[in-house]
């Protein structure tokens, strides 16, 4: 169960996130949706702290944080519960593939490095790419790329994964092959959380939809309630410009 409560965040006088509240339960696939600079990859990023909330409690899980008032250690806590599939890889260069995503096994998690290397080869054969795993990023495609972010991401078995907008860097003819990606993942009943663009695949995926807008939640719903009849105004509004008229009732 995740559980965000009244989650503030300004960048100087520009006040991004408004009071966000938002439950999720476990296994559950939500996707966040709305217009760039509403808000929405900035909540990812405060849910494992690459942001620091100015206000507000998140809870993953067992652990809970007041963001108006951590240390060190609850910070480490709450990190260690997520991980997060970034939009433009976030691979390191200079690392091969499967150091890539044995790295982050060793130094969080204190795995061995022969068992390391076997968990890497495992999640690599799942994305397709065992055998790119002595390439190094820059011979890989967009969409190779980003299938390495997510063998990174699954290697740490997280009890949540957050997707910030994962296609939105990626040549549209490698969308498919991630999104399909993505869809085995969830079809799996992990929790995971998506910031995208993507609407179809977002009611194809979802259990949960949030519209966010002006660093608030405007509207949250299944699928069909949000896509086909939304209630809010600036909902119908905004999916007006991605759907045919004949979706929204």
């Amino acid at each position: 169960m995740i559980e965000i409560r009244n989650l503030k965040k300004s960048f100087n006088q520009n006040e991004v996130l408004r009071g966000i509240n938002l439950s999720i339960k476990d296994n559950e696939i939500v996707s966040i949706i709305g217009s760039s600079g509403g808000g929405k990859s900035t909540l990812l990023r405060c849910l494992n702290f690459l942001e620091h909330a100015d206000s507000g409690f998140i809870k993953i899980g067992e652990v809970s944080i007041d963001c108006s008032n951590t240390n060190k250690k609850d910070i480490r806590k709450i990190i260690s519960k997520s991980t997060m599939v970034f939009q433009n890889f976030n691979l390191f260069k200079n690392k091969t593939v499967l150091q890539n995503i044995t790295e982050p096994l060793i130094i969080n998690t204190k795995v061995p490095k022969d068992q390391a290397r076997e968990i890497a080869l495992k999640y690599l054969a799942k994305v397709g790419l065992e055998s790119k795993k002595d390439e190094y990023p820059s011979k890989l495609s967009g969409g190779q790329q980003q299938r390495v972010g997510i063998a990174r991401a699954l290697v740490l078995n997280p009890q949540v994964i957050l997707f910030d907008e994962p296609t939105s860097a990626l040549d549209p003819e490698l969308v498919s092959d991630v999104l399909k990606l993505i869809k085995e993942v969830a079809d799996e009943k992990r929790t995971m959380i998506i910031v995208t663009h993507e609407m179809t695949f977002a009611r194809e995926v979802s259990d949960k939809v949030v519209y966010m807008d002006k660093g608030e939640i405007v509207e949250v719903g299944s699928p069909d309630e949000i896509f086909v009849k939304p209630k809010e105004e600036r909902t119908r509004q905004f999916l007006a410009r991605y759907l045919q008229p004949e979706y929204i009732i």
